[in-house]
Parts: structure tokens; C-alpha cells; sequence
């Protein structure tokens, strides 16, 4: 349960076909922008956008992307305590080599400082063991940037393998149920025709690194901003040509006996050639369950020196 929270966290990708029962289920609350207006009046099709939003995977193949294409990785995380001391850090920088259809990120540098690992040497943070386990791929690998045709699922084995499931499929399947979580599951199917209502939705443009973008935003009504609702608030760009997701940022937070967790994430990606590819992951997370010590931990991850060879 407590890496389910990490899955409301990183890297949330591509809007699938299941956000959607039916698009003009969702039309009814979308509100536009005079510029999209303006464009709609000049061929601009608002229905086959919202059909991008659900059917997008190229967020999705961004990750993936990661696992592919040569790059150079550096991240920080900070561990912070209730006073928003500093007691812990990790710094890393490597890079993702190919060798034929096998891959290996091979670090260069790493610095680990304060009360990060116990006596085993394994991490005392649930969050630091999901961000090493989903960022940091060990050992060589097949390099695989296929995305699945199928709906992400659940999977079934020990706990930690369910929860990384859950995770991905929060990441890459924003705005769908997932009923193997308890509590919150229904309240992230942000497109739901119980959820739907408690949101603003909206269609603007908006330039992101120079791109001309369609922006679809989801936020909370004022008064649903309570228990209610999961997910505060989404923002996704989409390059207006191409219709790769150029950025997404998103807020989720909930507050109860059970579970207490606010995280902020946002994602920066961008084209190399025509293939789309992460720039900067920022996660801020602050979550405390019972039982378990409170977790207040931020990190980021830039990606540099791409090769893409096709």
C-alpha cells in the first residue's frame, strides 16, 4: 500500500482509451479558450482532440525512451525532516549504453549522504526504493521502447512487483480507476461520469520551449477539494503539430486517518528528430501513513546527450 502513494508520484504518462467512457461525456464540462475558439472556427476538431487526450501514448514511448536510445541520466533526491531539515541525499549520473538489443545504465558517480540505508544497506524510504527501482534499471537488459496495444494491469506476484504495476499504470493511465487500491482507487478516474462533474476541464494554447501547444487542464472544483477528489489538478501539453505530450503537470493529494500524501510532479520532454524523449523529471512528495515514518522527499532527473539512431 504505501508504494501505491510513491505511484501517485512520478513520471504519469500517456492518457489511454479507458479515460473515457464517451467523448462528449466530457464536452459538456469542457470549457475553451478564445484562441481555441478562434481555432475551432478554422477547422480546429475539439472532438478528435479529446480523442487524442484518451488514445495518447507518446508519453508513454517518452519513458520508454529512456530504456532505448543512449543518454546521459542526473538526478539528486533529498530527504527532508518535519522542521524541512536536510537529513539524507543521493546524488547519481551515468549513462544508458547499447550493446546490440541489450542495454545498461552504467553509473559514474554516486554520493549517498545522511541516514539513507539501514544496518543492511537497504533504504529506510519506501519513496527512495520505488524512485531507485523505477529510474535505475539493474544489470543489462533487452532494450524494448514498444508500448503495449493492451490496457496496463495489475500484476499479479509478490507485493513490491503489484505496486510497481500500480504505479505504472497510474503514470501512464492518469485519470483511470484502479480498483486493487483501496480508498482512492475510484477517485482517480478523473473522466468518470461520478467524477467528471467535480472538475474544471480546459482546452488553451500555450508555447512550452518554443512549441506551439494544445493545453488540456483538469482541476478540482473549489469545493471539491476535499476528500473527494484525488487528483488536484493536470495539465498537459501537446505539440500542435506533431501531438506529442511536450509537458504534463500534475498535483494529487488526500487527507485521512488512512492515508495523508501530497505530491506535485511535473514533466518536461522534448523532440529529437521526431522522437520524443524526456528532458527533466521534479517530484515533491510529502506522505505519512500509519505506522510509517513521515516521508518528505523531493528529487529530479535530467536526461542529456541523446543518440538517436534509427
Amino acid at each position: 500500500m504505501p508504494r501505491v502513494l510513491f505511484g501517485m508520484l512520478v513520471f504519469l504518462l500517456s492518457a489511454r482509451g479507458s479515460l473515457l467512457a464517451q467523448p462528449d461525456t466530457l464536452l459538456r464540462h469542457i470549457q475553451l479558450s478564445e484562441v481555441v475558439i478562434s481555432a475551432r472556427a478554422q477547422g480546429f476538431d475539439v472532438d478528435a482532440f479529446v480523442r487524442q487526450v484518451r488514445e495518447d501514448t507518446t508519453f508513454h514511448k517518452a519513458f520508454l525512451n529512456t530504456r532505448y536510445y543512449p543518454n546521459h541520466l542526473r538526478s539528486a533526491l533529498r530527504v527532508h525532516n518535519k522542521g524541512e531539515k536536510e537529513t539524507a541525499s543521493l546524488f547519481r549520473s551515468g549513462r544508458l549504453k547499447r550493446s546490440g538489443p541489450m542495454a545498461v545504465l552504467a553509473l559514474d558517480s554516486v554520493v549517498e549522504s545522511g541516514k539513507l540505508r539501514d544496518r543492511k544497506g537497504q533504504f529506510r524510504f519506501l519513496t527512495v526504493e520505488m524512485y531507485d527501482d523505477v529510474f535505475f534499471p539493474k544489470g543489462t537488459f533487452a532494450a524494448n521502447n514498444t508500448v503495449a496495444l493492451r490496457k496496463l494491469e495489475v500484476e499479479r506476484g509478490n507485493r513490491f512487483d503489484k505496486y510497481k504495476s500500480e504505479l505504472k499504470k497510474f503514470m501512464f493511465d492518469p485519470g483511470t480507476e484502479i480498483a486493487s487500491v483501496p480508498f482512492i482507487g475510484d477517485k482517480l478516474a478523473l473522466f468518470s461520469p461520478e467524477m467528471a462533474p467535480l472538475y474544471d476541464f480546459r482546452i488553451w494554447s500555450d508555447t512550452r520551449d518554443g512549441v506551439a501547444c494544445w493545453v488540456f487542464s483538469a482541476e478540482a472544483k473549489p469545493e471539491f477539494r476535499d476528500g473527494r477528489t484525488v487528483i488536484k489538478t493536470m495539465d498537459t501539453w501537446f505539440d500542435q503539430v506533431s501531438g506529442a505530450v511536450m509537458a504534463r503537470n500534475y498535483r494529487i493529494a488526500s487527507s485521512s486517518v488512512i492515508l495523508d500524501f501530497d505530491i506535485t510532479i511535473k514533466v518536461r520532454n522534448t523532440l529529437v528528430g521526431d522522437v520524443l524523449v524526456p528532458v527533466r523529471v521534479d517530484y515533491d512528495g510529502d506522505w505519512d501513513i500509519p505506522f510509517k515514518s513521515r516521508e518528505i522527499v523531493r528529487f529530479w532527473l535530467e536526461y542529456a546527450d541523446w543518440q538517436v539512431v534509427r
